[in-house]
């Protein structure tokens, strides 16, 4: 397909990617998404979104609300060994949902809105003129190669990116490896005993199966009828401070999981009689926020979302901030530019970056970025040892619940 005049090309059509083109379907503009997958959101990242505004105006009044299988307002944190537990209120619900639900549901507004759908189409390379980004050359599933001409193209790929390393994303910066893991038939998942989120506290050096795990943290989310998400995040923030420690490939993080999900305190109570029906190494991007998100001088292309870390530091909520962001980009380019129009025709990127940082979201990463940094370093630094994080447990949960 040789096709010019799109107001948008949308690289990647997993949740982003899917905001990017219900918005601008909305706004009147002619978009087209090009997903490599099957089907857009070919991968399950995480299911669970609270209820901001946005969430409706995008999806539907109480979609979000109305489809979820769970929405808990509080998480049980666990020390070291699950010697001792705190419930921290965080003062709003999660609403959980089955990723597939979601995905049909988006892909439905945004073909309604017009929005047109190139799958199994690999996006490979830009094309550009004058450091003006003018569109994106693709695969398509016989391995013939084209391309698409349009006036913007959004970076939506997540941590499958394959344009940003040109630019400075590099994906080690950005990523944290992460086993997620789903389950049915799980006899200890009974919302009316354990209704809240579990969250195991794992510093470096303390198992003996990998003495040189980065910290980490082991979390299992309740659903409905025995269904559980549940996962380990390796937490990368505070490993240049540390040392002895390295990332572990993934024969070593599966042995750590299992280990975990056998015979850790607590955590493995979870899984024992549970049907395993997804088990993956992936990762979540929020080690490093990339700043650069327009990396041509005359405009015409845009990273956001998972690309370009764009989620909450502490690897809670990555979803809705992606979606946020993709709006966001694409009422501003419209405001400037209309259906049809050229947004970039005139030097706009420091007034879009000006409001970009003014914006209530994109500051609200920042610190969540900044909370995190100094949290892990006093967690797993400066206290480190599983010895000392309980004998600080409480005031550090003190210290959450006051920041929560």
């Amino acid at each position: 397909m040789e096709k010019t005049g799109w107001d948008f090309i949308i690289a990647g059509g997993g949740p982003a990617g899917l905001a990017a083109a219900i918005t601008a379907g909305r706004r009147g503009a002619k978009c087209i998404v090009v997903e490599k997958g099957k089907t857009p959101g070919p991968e399950p990242r995480g299911e669970s979104i609270a209820p901001y505004p946005f969430m409706d105006e995008l999806l539907g009044k109480e979609w979000l609300k109305n489809n979820s299988s769970n929405d808990p307002s509080f998480r049980r944190f666990h020390s070291p060994l699950d010697k001792k537990n705190t419930l921290i209120n965080v003062h709003k619900p999660y609403y959980f949902f089955h990723w597939e639900k979601l995905i049909t549901h988006m892909t439905r507004l945004a073909t309604e809105t017009g929005a047109e759908f190139l799958l199994e189409s690999e996006v490979t390379g830009l094309i550009e003129k004058e450091n003006r980004c003018l569109g994106v050359q693709y695969k398509a599933s016989d391995n013939s190669t084209h391309e698409l001409l349009g006036t913007t193209v959004l970076g939506c790929m997540g941590h499958n990116d394959t344009l940003g390393s040109r630019f400075g994303i590099e994906r080690e910066d950005i990523d944290c490896p992460t086993i997620k893991y789903f389950s049915r038939n799980a006899p200890k998942i009974n919302l009316e005993t354990h209704p809240n989120l579990q969250f195991y506290m794992i510093p470096s050096g303390m198992l003996e199966i990998a003495p040189d795990l980065p910290p980490a943290v082991a979390y299992v989310f309740p659903l409905v009828n025995g269904e559980m998400e549940a996962g380990l995040m390796l937490r990368l923030g505070p490993l240049k401070d540390l040392k002895g420690i390295k990332i572990p490939d993934e024969e070593k993080m599966m042995a750590v999981w299992d280990f975990l999900t056998t015979s850790y305190p607590g955590f493995s109570d979870f899984f024992h009689g549970a049907e395993t029906t997804y088990k993956k190494l992936t990762v979540i991007s929020n080690r490093k926020l990339f700043e650069r998100v327009i990396p041509h001088q005359s405009g015409g292309l845009i990273f956001m979302g998972d690309t370009i870390g764009f989620s909450e530091a502490n690897g809670s909520s990555g979803l809705y901030f992606g979606m946020a962001q993709a709006a966001f980009w694409v009422d501003k380019l419209m405001e400037r530019g209309g259906p049809g129009g050229n947004p970039w025709s005139e030097p706009v990127i420091p007034a879009l970056m000006r409001e970009y940082h003014r914006w209530d979201v994109y500051k609200y990463i920042k610190k969540s970025y900044r909370d995190i940094v100094l949290a892990e370093k006093f967690m797993f630094k400066i206290l480190g040892s599983n010895k000392k994080l309980n004998r600080w447990w409480k005031p550090i949960m003190a210290l959450l619940q006051m920041s929560s």
